[in-house]
């Protein structure tokens, strides 16, 4: 049972004794009638002693350091990657629901629709063709095969099994497009995400958590690594930190497919063993891989992604002579390349 709120009036000085319901509210002097607030219920604090906390950062640093450890990624090949967006959510339009190419006035519908997107779509492959080639990109990831029906945080659907249901115009060019950068040199990929595309009963798409997120991933990437070719995968909307399981499953994903690099959005120290995590430039990334990271995973690296980011090429010339690799928007040509051909003549060598 609790104890009574004991208190003395202000006014009458007389000593008092409430019911405990009465804690945090205004009350009535029993002597004078002066209005009284009561003190709230005393909160317990939670006291964490540092040698706890220090006995919890070893915990979880050894069981990093061996879920990830030894580190057998490789992935000798430092040029920038391109990074194509097809679409925007915000160009979409009756004719064009997926906003192809950021133009409302496109006709993707109807006789004649698919043609029209066909046409379309040489015309950017052509322009990025010209614009990778002349940046030296190792390669290119598409970031919105599916285009962008729906918006943020949908927009990037993640799962090229599903081009046929949720952009059949794609699907029908994609074979050639993906062909055609392929025949110009170009590594070629795509984005994928650990969760599954469901539809509710009104039709709107959501995306789903799954448990085991190996297999989803295997079953994506192998789908555009048997279809495509493609070798570059950007893992969007992963959970890093706040999933523990991921980083192992994640793992067992690089080991399984040694010749596909992983890039995932979201990350902590141990991912550096197996992938070149995701950093953006416009969003506060670091422009350097770390320190702990050269030192615990020799070799490894991040994809720096330097769009709308900064003209200084002394940071980008940092990233390339630690042996990161720079992500750039690669379909028209614009301040990223501008930047990239500002450095074209350094030849880094990682530490």
């Amino acid at each position: 049972m609790m104890a009574k709120v004991k208190t003395v009036c202000p006014r009458c000085g007389r000593s008092l004794q409430y019911e405990p319901r009465h804690r945090g509210k205004t009350v009535k002097c029993l002597v004078c009638g002066n209005p009284i607030t009561l003190p709230d219920a005393p909160r317990r604090k939670f006291v964490v002693y540092p040698a706890v906390l220090a006995a919890i950062a070893v915990v979880v640093a050894l069981t990093g350091a061996w879920s990830v450890w030894p580190s057998h990624f490789r992935w000798p090949d430092r040029r920038p990657i391109g990074v194509l967006d097809l679409a925007s959510d915000y160009f979409s339009s009756p004719t064009n629901p997926r906003g192809w190419f950021n133009d409302k006035t496109l006709d993707v519908t109807g006789p004649g629709g698919p043609q029209r997107f066909r046409k379309a779509l040489d015309d950017y492959t052509d322009r990025s063709i010209a614009v990778l080639k002349r940046a030296g990109a190792q390669g290119v990831i598409v970031w919105d095969l599916e285009g962008e029906q729906y918006p943020h945080k949908i927009t990037y659907i993640g799962d090229p099994r599903l081009l046929g249901r949720l952009a059949p115009e794609m699907d029908l060019a994609a074979d050639e497009f993906f062909r055609r950068l392929r025949n110009a040199g170009f590594r070629v990929g795509v984005t994928i995400r650990p969760q599954q595309l469901v539809f509710g009963d009104d039709g709107q798409p959501r995306q789903k958590n799954v448990l085991d997120i190996k297999k989803l991933l295997l079953e994506k990437i192998d789908y555009a690594r048997a279809r495509w070719g493609a070798t570059l995968f950007y893992v969007d909307s992963n959970d890093g930190f706040f999933r523990p399981d991921e980083i192992w499953q994640l793992r067992r994903v690089a080991e399984e497919r040694p010749d596909i690099l992983l890039i995932p959005e979201h990350h902590s120290l141990f991912y550096r063993a197996f992938s070149a995590p995701f950093e953006g430039l416009a969003r506060g990334g670091s422009p350097e891989t770390s320190f702990w990271a050269r030192r615990l995973f020799p070799g490894s690296f991040q994809s720096l992604y330097i769009a709308d980011a900064t003209n200084d090429p002394d940071i980008i010339a940092l990233a390339l002579w630690q042996g990161d690799v720079l992500l750039f928007r690669a379909w028209y040509w614009n301040p990223d390349c501008t930047l990239l051909e500002r450095v074209e003549n350094l030849h880094p060598t990682a530490p």
